[in-house]
């Protein structure tokens, strides 16, 4: 493929975009200072929730942003600073805020239109909020930002993986209708990397962790990764748009990078918490 190939089909972005977010990721997952790591997933997810906005509750809707940034904060805040007790009482507060927003602007007439956004706010917090929450558990968790590195390598090469071997043997679709790109080969080219990556990471990984035990976790992570990404083009399909917006070229927007992970991240932290249990 020639370099005007790759800039037409947005290859060379998605790889500009991946040097230029990989050295800070990894810089604040390692950091001492877990308020670098707060910072970065504020940023991401207030980003990620102003796309979630824009197309499931509407762009003038500049208020009920407003509030649903401040439920997201009070909830990553809370969950970085008093653990899971913090986390559920700012998804409590996130929710209060939605429930005052809407008791304000309810109207008889308005019924339907009224339940359905604050059906779509609450979702968006359970969805994006809670999920993305999770990544500051694990920061504080026994060997944290090893286990935040393992997530996100997987993540990121079962990504990688689908796409090389999807697009070497394509075959059937997997989800013709949600996502026509995504084929079967590709699924199983994926998830052979995260179990490939997940026994791997038996170096890295504390050694009461078998490498049978990793590589299963980084299967089921491939395949639990792969639905959330369905998850989210079946919201894109209900929109009629290819991705959440350009902000990251190629990419597409932070919702668009952000699916696997909000997947991913709940499920790693039960797991090590499950494992350290006395």
């Amino acid at each position: 493929m020639s370099l005007a190939e790759r800039l037409k089909s947005g290859e060379l972005s998605r790889w500009l975009v991946a040097l230029v977010l990989i050295p800070p990721t990894l810089l604040c997952v390692f950091s001492q200072n877990k308020v670098y790591l707060l910072a970065l997933v504020a940023i991401m997810g207030g980003m990620a929730w102003g796309e979630y906005v824009k197309n499931l509750l509407g762009s003038e809707r500049v208020g009920l942003l407003a509030l649903s940034l401040m439920g997201f904060l009070a909830t990553v805040v809370g969950a970085t600073f008093f653990g899971t007790n913090g986390q559920i009482l700012g998804l409590f507060l996130a929710l209060v805020f939605g429930a005052a927003y809407f008791l304000r602007v309810l109207k008889p007439e308005q019924d339907r239109i009224s339940v359905n956004l604050v059906s779509r706010y609450a979702l968006g917090h359970f969805y994006l909020t809670f999920c993305l929450s999770f990544i500051m558990l694990i920061k504080d968790s026994e060997n944290g930002p090893k286990w935040l590195l393992f997530v996100i390598l997987i993540t990121a090469l079962n990504d990688t993986g689908a796409f090389f071997f999807g697009s070497r043997f394509k075959g059937p679709k997997l989800s013709p209708i949600i996502s026509p790109n995504k084929t079967v080969s590709g699924l199983l080219g994926g998830c052979l990397v995260s179990a490939l990556i997940g026994g791997l990471s038996k170096y890295f990984i504390p050694a009461e962790y078998g490498w049978r035990e990793l590589a299963a976790l980084g299967l089921f992570l491939g395949l639990w990764g792969t639905f959330g990404d369905l998850f989210e083009s079946g919201f894109k399909r209900a929109m009629g748009v290819k991705d959440t917006s350009t902000l990251l070229g190629g990419h597409g927007g932070f919702w668009d990078r952000l699916d696997s992970i909000l997947f991913n991240v709940p499920p790693v932290y039960f797991y090590v918490f499950w494992r350290t249990l006395p």
